[in-house]
């Protein structure tokens, strides 16, 4: 049986990225204070971070990203205006694994979402695209 490489397993084009993000373990009620991480790569689908805490498989993280122009590929017209131009995108991910780089102090945590809008699940795709588009 022939291995499928990872390019052809993925549902969904990923982006590299170093945007800071924050994240939390998510409870209910909500609880706990979020911690900063940075982004290694995006898709429609999860993403990739670096942190500086280990997070257990199938834990389940709230994360708060705001980097610039996802908005833009949302729907609606005041997307462009005031607070809606800066609004960030809060998902809910599952850990999937978490692999250390240097022990007890960077970790890269490979997420999958389990909670995010599919309005914002399409802009984030179609803004992904943009951006591999136009990179040189």
């Amino acid at each position: 049986m022939k291995k499928q490489d990872d390019k052809d397993r993925r549902n969904f084009e990923r982006l590299e990225r170093r945007d800071s993000i924050k994240v939390k373990e998510f409870s209910y009620p909500e609880r706990g204070r979020y911690q900063k991480a940075r982004i290694i790569d995006i898709s429609g689908g999860g993403l990739q971070i670096e942190t500086s805490r280990h997070f257990q498989e199938k834990a389940v993280l709230k994360i708060e990203m705001n980097f610039t122009g996802w908005q833009r590929y949302t729907h609606g017209f005041l997307k462009y205006f005031g607070s809606a131009a800066s609004r960030p995108l809060v998902v809910l991910a599952d850990v999937v694994r978490c692999k250390s780089l240097v022990a007890g102090h960077k970790y890269e945590v490979a997420l999958i979402f389990s909670g995010i809008d599919e309005m914002h699940r399409q802009a984030l795709i179609r803004f992904i695209k943009a951006e591999i588009l136009t990179k040189p």
